[in-house]
Order: structure tokens, then sequence, then C-alpha cells
């Protein structure tokens, strides 16, 4: 699944995934699309976010067209037979939007090494570490976030972490 953009017809909260339209998560989504949960992690820093809503699944050639990006090729490829070549006419293309309905959102305080620090304290007094902030964003707050990336959660809705 390739992330691409912010669905800005609808405030800009909705995550808009490429994807090819037979595989496994696609009929996952088709079956449960109320219970979808998208997870990015910024290893560098411990940042996370999740991301849960309903998510629809798009084959409409339009709406592929939209949201076609020539990177595509690299992770479908070219079949060789002049239909299945990457391209924005390539039926194995779909689009999954993600209409989120609740996020949270973690920032470490520290770095690696200072929650190493706090983790090893809290464990020899007995006492839990604070090396989070966690926040869950109301659907106000993610109207004012406009995601684009997966990382570009992590930092643009920093704002909101305690």
């Amino acid at each position: 699944m390739l992330i691409h953009y912010p669905n800005q017809e609808n405030g800009g909260i909705d995550l808009i995934f490429h994807t090819n339209l037979f595989s496994g998560k696609t009929m996952d989504l088709t079956v449960h699309p109320q219970e979808t949960n998208m997870s990015f992690l910024d290893p560098v820093t411990g940042a996370w976010a999740s991301i849960s809503g309903t998510a629809s699944v798009v084959g409409d050639p339009a709406t592929v067209k939209k949201y076609y990006s020539p990177t595509l090729k690299a992770w479908l490829g070219d079949m060789g037979d002049g239909v299945h070549d990457g391209g924005p006419s390539d039926p194995r293309i779909g689009v999954i939007k993600l209409q989120a309905k609740l996020a949270t959102h973690v920032v470490p305080h520290k770095g690696l090494l200072g929650r190493a620090v706090e983790s090893i304290k809290g464990a020899v007094q007995g006492n839990v570490p604070h090396n989070n902030g966690i926040r869950e964003l109301s659907m106000q707050e993610l109207a004012e976030c406009m995601f684009s990336s997966s990382f570009d959660i992590l930092n643009t809705c920093s704002k909101y972490a305690n």
C-alpha cells in the first residue's frame, strides 16, 4: 500500500492509499469496512499515531486517475501484456479511503537514551516512567491536521500531544 495525500474534499482528514484491488487487504476492507485502523511509527523518535475509521475500496477509473502517481509502476510492475503496466488504466490499481473517526497520537518527551534512563529508574523505584505524551484527537482537531504522509501525521499533529 502506498500512502498518497489527504482527501481535500472532506476537510483533509481522510487518508488516501493506493492498493492492488486483488490483494488480501482489499478483501478484508470490503468485508469489514467499519473496523479499520492504520498505525504509523517514526522509528527514530518513537512517535506514533493510530487512526481508526471507516474504509472504502474504490476501483472507479476516474478516482484512480485522480490520485494516480507514476511511482505505482515501481510497486506493481509491468506484466508486459499491454494492460497490467502500472499505468493509470491498470485494472489492478484501486484507492482505499479511510475516513478518520478517532486518532491517538504519542510523542516521546525525551530521546532514546532519556527514555531508557527513565524506564530503568521507574523499574528500580517501582514507578511508571512518564516517557510519552498521549492524546486522542477530537474530530475538530483532526480537521486541523492535514495528513500527507505517515511521518507528517506524527509531525503535524504533535502540537496536540500532552
